[in-house]
């Protein structure tokens, strides 16, 4: 899965959370650095040296000087007050105290360190009490909703800070609203706890080199030796997972790994997300609404919740028969291979898939693979977005970081080589890190004092670690990861936004992956492939076009399949938060499993404890990968017609969506860049459908 959120933070806060700021206090996270572009800093931008209980240390003290700066702005009486110190005030502080966590609570994530790594989860806790503590307080409320903007962008920001304080209940009465406060701080409590068991889970499956037959020899290579070492340690990052379910040839390798990989949550992830399912219901009732999913969605560019059930519903009819010919296909397949099979299990659908890939579109991975070295798709992918965005990349010599195989990079104008902000690249799994992909703002870009404070984001992956002579060859899929988490790098450094809550990837949730998702089509493009590919052993020899073209057919077939998965996913999203209780979550996906997928679950497996997505700020909002991708798809037209690497539409996006962050509404940006009104036909063309 792809996402595009800093830490699971309540999405109705979550404005709040991404602020940013120069400030070099003792509590601060980042090294001292000018609020000027173009002044490069020194080698340490986010820290990560952190002593025993330093984070905890920096965490309460953030929280204590926050409180101090917000109970100012409650302080001001009604008659003194000015736009200065109520709303922007209060943006500052907010801005500031983001600057000041974002860091600590990233250490959750990626920290080596145990004890940093738990530090950081339980800051992490502490910042979504602290903050739903603050958007409750109704003194705070008033204070804000006085203040007279000056301008469209101030009031602009007291509008979203309105609607933020309103969907947390300051029209309800003091007793409501005291309910609903202890409501959104146990549903934060839950969300940091199943996110830390998530980070910080180390299960594995130990196996001979038998029962891994098929399993290619740089995969095995990069597997860990048990203590006796007679046998492979795999875990269940991404990159062990994916290499054992596409490969191994016995059926009870994958199942077994794909048990334990449905169960890392283990039995306390599902329990707490089925008790915050139950919460999220008791508070959307609370502020009148019929369930979590409808308060959810108001006020997103759905609008309401009946609104993507139909969405879905009829996406769900369009691709039912795509899927169920792709799984006929497999099953076919798998009989011709085995004549007693009868049926498709859940273990199966990656190995054949990746099986007949080979046998009908002559798609072999391994063969792929050996075009794209991590070292030239980082390099084509910058030559890529410096073209298309009018940016630059430097990396950063001798950096600061958590682990040595962490890179960073320095952002410039391509005109004038002006430096506007800093991103990390940390794509090599280890333990107690982050599972998957994503994308995690560290410091938001805003203005202070008539200077733009630059941005700092960092990509965070688990993509195929180097062999033993430091060469990475990474899936075709892996490289449209980079470039889809890329694109969300550029969302969030790139940005214009005059104030932090509003800058970067703070857009409308059914928005939000858009700009990534709509990047993702490059790397299936003949004009670019030639930029981010060359064989390991000669960087001059290119993916071979009659390659590309077989992995596209591929593609194709594996649409139903892959668009189904996010149909499920979404449905399990809509369903566990329409009730008006807790809700099984476990039943509730294997009945939606058989009903959208027509095939069987795994028994045993508990995907809804391992959906991190749940506990992180998608909650009531997954369907936004599908809804986006209808506005990634339409906005991908416009390059389609002038090429992929063209600067004049590339400066368009650049200055129409990535720039403009929240100051507008999503659909006002789309709408200006396409120059006209946004189409489905783009995304069902895509499908096939």
């Amino acid at each position: 899965m792809k996402s595009n959120f800093s830490g699971a933070k309540l999405a109705l806060i979550a404005a709040v959370m991404i602020g940013a700021t120069a400030c070099t206090t003792s509590n601060d996270t980042t090294a001292p650095r000018a609020t000027e572009e173009g002044k490069p800093q020194s080698t340490t931008v986010i820290r990560s040296d952190y002593a025993k209980g330093e984070v905890t240390q920096m965490c309460d003290a953030a929280i204590s000087k926050a409180r101090i700066r917000f109970n100012a702005v409650a302080a001001v009486a009604a008659p003194d007050r000015t736009i200065e110190n109520t709303l922007l005030a209060f943006e500052s502080a907010s801005a500031d105290f983001g600057d000041e966590t974002n860091g600590l609570t990233f250490m959750g994530y990626v920290s080596r360190d145990a004890q940093v790594s738990a530090e950081g989860s339980a800051c992490e806790e502490k910042v979504g009490q602290f903050m739903v503590d603050v958007f409750t307080r109704r003194d705070l409320y008033e204070a804000l909703k006085t203040a007279a903007p000056r301008d469209t962008d101030e009031a602009r920001l007291k509008s979203e800070y309105n609607k933020s304080f309103e969907t947390n209940g300051l029209k309800l009465s003091d007793a409501d609203l005291a309910t609903l406060k202890g409501l959104l701080g146990e549903i934060s409590k839950r969300e940091a706890k199943f996110n830390a068991n998530l980070n910080t889970d180390t299960s594995n499956v130990e196996f001979t080199a038998e029962e891994l037959k098929g399993v290619p020899a740089s995969s095995l290579a990069s597997f860990k030796k048990s203590a006796d070492g007679s046998k492979y340690v795999v875990t269940t990052k991404s990159t062990d997972y994916v290499a054992v379910l596409e490969n191994a040839e016995s059926p009870a390798t994958r199942k077994a790994l794909m048990l334990k990989y449905l169960n890392r949550g283990g039995a306390e992830n599902t329990k707490l997300l089925e008790e915050n399912s139950g919460l999220r219901a008791q508070a959307a009732k609370l502020l009148g609404y019929d369930s979590w999913a409808d308060y959810k969605i108001d006020g997103r560019m759905a609008e309401k919740k009946a609104t993507v059930v139909d969405f879905m519903d009829n996406l769900k009819s369009k691709l039912a028969q795509r899927n169920r010919g792709d799984l006929d296909q497999l099953l076919k397949f798998k009989k011709e291979l085995d004549p007693t099979a009868t049926k498709l299990d859940q273990w199966d659908v990656s190995f054949y898939s990746s099986k007949l890939k080979k046998r009908d579109y002559s798609v072999d991975d391994e063969k792929i693979r050996e075009y794209f070295p991590a070292d030239v798709v980082v390099d084509g992918m910058f030559k890529v977005y410096s073209q298309l965005l009018g940016v630059s990349f430097k990396q950063v010599t001798n950096a600061n970081v958590w682990s040595s195989d962490v890179k960073l990079y320095e952002i410039h104008n391509a005109s004038d080589d002006r430096m506007i902000g800093y991103f990390y690249a940390d794509f090599i799994p280890r333990e107690l890190k982050y599972g998957h992909a994503a994308a995690f703002t560290l410091v938001s870009g805003r203005s202070i004092d008539g200077q733009y404070n630059m941005p700092v984001s960092s990509i965070v992956a688990n993509f195929t670690p180097p062999d033993e002579k430091g060469v990475s060859l990474l899936l075709h899929d892996e490289v449209e990861t980079i470039f889809h988490e890329f694109g969300h790098i550029m969302h969030q450094t790139l940005t214009r936004a005059k104030f932090a809550s509003l800058s970067g990837s703070s857009t409308a949730r059914d928005f939000v992956e858009a700009p990534s998702q709509m990047l993702e089509n490059w790397v299936w493009s003949p004009e670019i492939v030639p930029m981010i590919s060359g064989h390991y052993t000669d960087h001059s020899q290119k993916l071979p076009a009659d390659m590309l073209k077989q992995m596209i057919a591929a593609r194709n077939f594996g649409q139903g399949i892959a668009y189904t998965k996010q149909l499920l996913y979404a449905s399990f999203d809509i369903a566990i938060h329409s009730g008006a209780g807790s809700t099984d979550v476990t039943k509730t996906y294997e009945d939606l499993y058989r009903q959208i997928v027509g095939e069987e679950p795994i028994a045993g497996g508990h995907f809804p404890g391992t959906f991190g997505h749940m506990m992180g700020g998608y909650d009531a909002g997954y369907y936004g990968y599908l809804w986006s991708e209808v506005y990634a798809q339409d906005m991908f037209t416009k390059f389609e017609d002038a090429g992929l690497l063209s600067p004049e539409v590339g400066g368009r996006y650049r200055t129409t969506i990535l720039e403009r962050g929240n100051m507008t509404d999503a659909i006002v940006n789309l709408t200006e860049f396409l120059g006209r009104a946004p189409s489905q036909d783009a995304f069902f063309k895509k499908l096939g459908i």
